[in-house]
């Protein structure tokens, strides 16, 4: 898509987020103003998005290069036809979120698998709808997001255990709400005492960057519990100039960043890309967290890396990168037993 960047409602998150890609005819003309066309048609490609919600903001659907599944950036976010193979292993839950046997969301809008933090879902809507997402099931969907009530209970809830120390935000993206929104939900944690740490998982960072405003980062710097941002780049071509520098704008507040990866096969399974992916965060000042194991999301065979390839690029990464630049290879295991970090697997060897 041929769009103005000069235009000033290109750096608007708010003009991105209004315009996104969510229908086969709005894929079908953004494509065609690159001599391209969707890999489904149009019946299949309905087909896929009332199991799975599809968006892609304008920001990054520019950023593909080659428009089909050998693009990295057009595979994590394209609906394809092999998300309808459903292979008998894979579940509607993965990670265990709803298993009511551990009991571990007391609430709709929170999730408590561990002792000392709490997952808080603000909304079930996001700027993109990944692929591979674990929960791809629930977001997208009004019914899954949290409404005043739902999120008082959450607040009560931390309050009455204070054993937990920290909460997430999560979802769905929470910086899909606008300021007022987070702010109340800032405030709010602010005043529960035994609380000690927020932490913000978002996707905004790469496919919005723009969301990262000045004035929402002044609101999260003169909070008194620290914020930590979790976002969630897959590949170095998503390190753009202008998610590098509304980082940098943050980090020059005070709010540190992580980020989380999937290994993602066809997007990121390599060496060099890895590397690269790896070393372009240092450089902007974002540590390697998390990289996860695709989980056993139904329809989403095609894009899981086994274990072992999984292993092998990360021995390979080993003494490729300084230790800081290495993330921790994580397995969320079904069921919601939590995760296992898979490179201990190779330390011994």
């Amino acid at each position: 898509m041929n769009f103005d960047h000069e235009d000033p409602h290109w750096i608007d998150w708010k003009w991105q987020q209004a315009n996104s890609c969510k229908d086969y005819d709005t894929l079908s003309a953004w494509m065609a103003s690159v001599e391209s066309t969707p890999q489904v048609t149009s019946d299949q490609f309905n087909e896929l998005i009332d199991r799975y919600k599809m968006g892609v903001t304008p920001y990054y659907f520019d950023l593909i290069q080659h428009f089909d599944d050998t693009d990295p950036i057009y595979r994590q976010i394209i609906p394809s036809l092999n998300e309808l193979l459903v292979l008998e292993e894979e579940l509607d839950d993965p990670i265990g979120d709803e298993n009511p046997a551990r009991g571990s969301r007391p609430l709709k809008a929170l999730i408590h698998r561990y002792p000392n933090r709490v997952l808080l879902l603000p909304t079930a809507q996001c700027a993109v709808y990944c692929r591979f997402c674990f929960r791809k099931r629930l977001v997208g969907d009004p019914a899954h997001s949290a409404r005043e009530e739902d999120l008082q209970a959450a607040y009560n809830y931390i309050e009455q255990h204070p054993e937990i120390k920290e909460v997430i935000l999560t979802g769905g993206d929470p910086l899909t709400l606008g300021d007022h929104s987070l702010l109340a939900i800032f405030k709010r944690l602010e005043g529960i005492k035994h609380l000690q740490l927020i932490r913000i998982h978002t996707r905004l960072p790469v496919v919005n960057p723009c969301r990262l405003t000045p004035e929402l980062g002044e609101v999260l710097a003169k909070l008194e519990k620290p914020v930590w941002v979790s976002s969630h780049f897959n590949h170095p071509l998503e390190i753009t100039p202008i998610a590098s520098k509304r980082i940098n704008t943050w980090i020059r507040m005070g709010i540190p960043f992580l980020n989380q990866s999937v290994l993602l096969k066809g997007v990121n399974d390599s060496v060099s890309t890895l590397k690269a992916l790896l070393m372009g965060l240092i450089e902007i000042k974002v540590k390697p967290y998390y990289l996860h194991q695709a989980d056993m999301v139904q329809g989403t065979s095609h894009l899981r890396v086994p274990v072992e390839r999984g292993l092998s690029i990360l021995k390979e990464l080993q003494g490729e990168l300084p230790g800081y630049a290495i993330p921790h290879y994580v397995l969320d295991r079904p069921g919601g037993a939590g995760k296992i970090p898979l490179q201990n697997l190779y330390k011994s060897a």
